[in-house]
């Protein structure tokens, strides 16, 4: 996908979700949506920002998501894929082993069941659940998952999973959160990482492209937008960034924002490139 198309496709959705009459309510949906739509063409960053959004608007001690899927009957969509565990945000402190890399067979009994439903499956007893195959639910209780929430993510078809875990059965889920996590996982999520994955087929530039020096409108920052463009070159998310400044996320957005425009550039993830080559930015004397 070209910097145009991105950049288009961000503004399509920057519209559908943050800016139009039928736009995103629920503040939590709203930040989610501001951040993945900032790290596009980053996918490994989307799956990592989406598992932190979800452990800690849900209060889970593990969160992992990933790709695979299984069409609803009926609905276009490639046949069954086995679910693989792409990205992982674990609680401090919290005795949950890790999932990252592991595989789940899209027909065992269990996972099935996810993807054949459009709201998810919550289970408040792993131990005491039935329409889990023993051997899954042996596999989970050994992770230390006790209970669990599992979203089905798609856009035109199957895309991945989002899977909560929690230590303790039958925690207290929100109610509004749980309300919204359906819509939120069709919507935006599914939507947003399938985007993103089609956005990153071209975006290792070759040897020598544009994108590979430093662009000579960086000097057209203003104080304000060099410290956040020096910041997001340190790897930092926009949220860390709102920190560490003192200022809003709406103003670093927007600063962000800013900064992509002048320096000609679709998504922050290409920002860091551009800022990071050898005279970059970053590597500028102040």
């Amino acid at each position: 996908m070209t910097d145009l198309l991105l950049l288009n496709e961000q503004r399509h959705w920057r519209l559908k979700l943050l800016e139009g009459p039928q736009a995103l309510r629920w503040r939590p949906a709203r930040e989610l949506a501001a951040q993945l739509l900032l790290y596009l063409d980053d996918p490994a960053a989307c799956w990592r920002l989406t598992t932190e959004w979800m452990l800690n608007t849900l209060g889970a001690d593990r969160v992992d998501a990933g790709l695979g899927g299984y069409a609803l009957a009926g609905a276009p969509g490639p046949g069954p894929r086995d679910y693989v565990v792409l990205a992982e945000t674990r609680r401090p402190g919290r005795d949950m082993a890790s999932m990252l890399g592991q595989r789940f067979g899209a027909g065992e009994q269990g996972v099935r069941e996810v993807w054949q439903r459009r709201i998810g499956l919550a289970v408040p007893s792993v131990a005491h659940e039935r329409s889990m195959a023993e051997p899954l639910r042996e596999r989970l209780l050994r992770s230390g998952a006790a209970a669990k929430m599992a979203l089905p993510l798609r856009a035109a078809g199957p895309v991945g999973l989002i899977c909560a875990d929690w230590q303790h059965e039958s925690p207290p889920w929100p109610g509004e959160v749980c309300n919204e996590l359906p819509d939120l996982a069709g919507n935006v999520i599914g939507p947003l990482l399938a985007l993103a994955t089609e956005a990153t087929e071209a975006a290792e530039a070759p040897s020598g492209s544009a994108s590979a020096t430093p662009h000579p409108v960086l000097a057209l920052l203003t104080p304000a937008e060099r410290r956040v463009a020096e910041l997001v070159a340190m790897g930092l998310s926009y949220k860390e960034v709102a920190r560490r400044l003192g200022r809003s996320l709406s103003t670093i957005d927007h600063q962000l924002r800013s900064i992509r425009g002048k320096t000609g550039v679709a998504s922050t993830a290409r920002l860091v490139r551009l800022l990071n080559t050898p005279a970059g930015l970053i590597n500028r004397a102040a």
